[in-house]
């Protein structure tokens, strides 16, 4: 048998499926970091090397890890989510090494925080404008790609490209896409990743376009774009949008921040000759409501602060739309302008902080608990005051005209219950390191929404910088959780640990008696 036959004979491989898929997501990244390598040529960059080399030990490792590996028979729940979990951590850290190797960011771990908050399509950075001047426009556009290839999920074009998952691959899909659940617009576990990228990237190339048409130029229409149609918020300038002060940049972001905090099903749907199906859907009704609510309410306490009508107007509506879809996208012009909401009346802030809980809709790129589950919650807290005044009476929780089964109900309530849990766990060690209470809470929601900037001192004009490192290890912590949801990286982290005291026991020997 030749060396070839060796290494490609599947009886020695290892059957590992999240070997298989870390190896595939980072040879999808190296694939990246060369298009920024080349980006960076175009534009005389200084870090085609460093992005060069990046690529080089992404690919080297992505290659191991998959030619070494093959796809098991029979792919169990546990394996699909210590798959995905994996998977984010390998490409997170493999983002990280631009960052480190072009010097951009010295320290490892505030690397790891810039690539972390990428991928997970949250936009939080501790990047200062000093850093964003000494960049180079390649490494500030890989910057901009880690949350383009996050926003749909890397294990979801793996599948649009290699169709070797099968039925297993759904359970992928579902654990890794964007919202609680992964309709199945196809028969086959391809198509359906495939119809979704093909959205994703007409999506892309539309926003690319209408930006273009603003003249801010293809390097900045092409970044934006890219954390447009994830959600992701980061942006090519230090500034956020409020670097162009354009209100035409504003309205065609809003717009797309809105179709991107929308379900990607109904997006296809749409588009495959159905329009009425956002009429029809229940939370997107709920979810334009409560943006177009916001942003009266939000009007009307700035305009009772001082800030003129359309001044008014026009910050509460970027930055409600931005939250409420965790884009997280900032239209400060300076510290302290009608953009900057960490200075608005508290009343205003409380409002945002709200849409920081809730995010954008079930199956869209977007963070936070999802407005079905704020929906079913409140369906259910009404529920129970029916109860209270008639016990008997049977009232079934429903979404639209169809009535909620009973365990997808408890489900629901569980996965809120425990959301809260965490962030409120989380704001607590963050003000008992000594960050004030609104930059602890709101900072700790914003991480767990994949939201971007938070209140008090890590508002829109400041970064993560104010956290200590501790304090920021445990935020990008929250960014994989909410990211990934709260159940598959439960389920992750509780399948690694069994597998871990399972070889301890193995390995440790059992005392004996003397």
């Amino acid at each position: 048998m030749t060396a070839t036959e060796v290494r490609m004979a599947p009886s020695r491989r290892l059957p590992s499926v999240w070997l298989h898929m870390v190896g595939l997501s980072l040879l999808f990244v190296a694939a990246g970091m060369v298009l920024c390598a080349l980006i960076d040529a175009v534009r005389s960059g200084h870090a085609v090397g460093a992005l060069m080399a990046s690529a080089g030990l992404s690919a080297a490792a992505g290659a191991l890890c998959f030619r070494g590996s093959r796809i098991p028979a029979d792919i169990r729940p546990k394996e699909v989510f210590i798959a995905v979990s994996m998977s984010w951590l390998a490409t997170s850290a493999a983002g990280a090494l631009p960052f480190l190797l072009s010097g951009l960011i010295g320290r490892i771990d505030n690397a790891l925080f810039e690539s972390i908050s990428g991928f997970t399509c949250t936009g939080s950075t501790v990047l200062s404008s000093a850093d964003f001047d000494a960049a180079s426009p390649g490494v500030l556009f890989w910057r901009q790609l880690t949350q383009w290839f996050g926003g749909m999920g890397i294990i979801v074009l793996a599948i649009a490209v290699l169709p070797f998952l099968g039925v297993g691959g759904l359970g992928l899909i579902r654990a890794e896409a964007p919202g609680p659940t992964s309709d199945r617009l196809a028969p086959r576990v391809k198509e359906t990743a495939k119809r979704l990228w093909l959205v994703y990237l007409g999506f892309t190339a539309l926003s690319i376009a209408a930006l273009m048409a603003t003249g801010i130029g293809w390097f900045d229409s092409a970044g934006l774009a890219a954390a447009l149609v994830s959600t992701g918020g980061f942006a090519p300038e230090a500034a956020s949008v409020g670097a162009y002060d354009s209100t035409i940049v504003e309205l065609i972001l809003v717009v797309g921040m809105i179709y991107g905090g929308a379900s990607f099903t109904l997006h296809y749907n749409a588009l495959r000759g159905r329009p009425g199906v956002y009429a029809r859907s229940s939370e997107f009704r709920m979810y334009l409501g409560l943006i177009l609510a916001g942003t009266a309410v939000v009007t009307l306490l700035l305009f009772n602060d001082g800030f003129g009508f359309g001044s008014a107007v026009r910050s509460a509506l970027f930055n409600v739309v931005t939250l409420a879809t965790s884009c997280g996208f900032g239209n400060a012009t300076a510290a302290g302008s009608a953009g900057d909401f960490a200075v608005w009346a508290p009343a205003a802030q409380v409002v945002l902080l709200l849409f920081m809980w809730v995010g954008g809709m079930t199956g869209s790129t977007s963070g936070g608990i999802k407005v079905l589950r704020a929906q079913v919650m409140g369906r259910v807290a009404w529920r129970e005051v029916i109860r209270a005044r008639l016990p008997h009476v049977v009232h079934p929780i429903k979404q639209g005209s169809e009535p909620l089964a009973e365990p997808v109900v408890n489900r629901i309530g569980g996965f809120v219950m425990l959301y809260f849990l965490i962030v409120i766990s989380s704001a607590l060690f963050v003000t008992l390191a000594g960050t004030d209470v609104s930059s602890g809470l709101s900072g700790a929601v914003s991480a767990m929404g994949n939201m971007g900037p938070a209140l008090g001192d890590a508002g829109p004009t400041s970064n993560f910088g104010i956290y200590s490192a501790p304090e920021r290890a445990l935020l990008a912590a929250l960014m994989l959780v909410g990211r990934l949801e709260v159940f598959p990286m439960t389920l992750a982290v509780v399948a690694a640990l069994q597998r871990f005291r399972s070889a301890t026991r193995r390995w440790v020997p059992h005392r004996t008696g003397s």
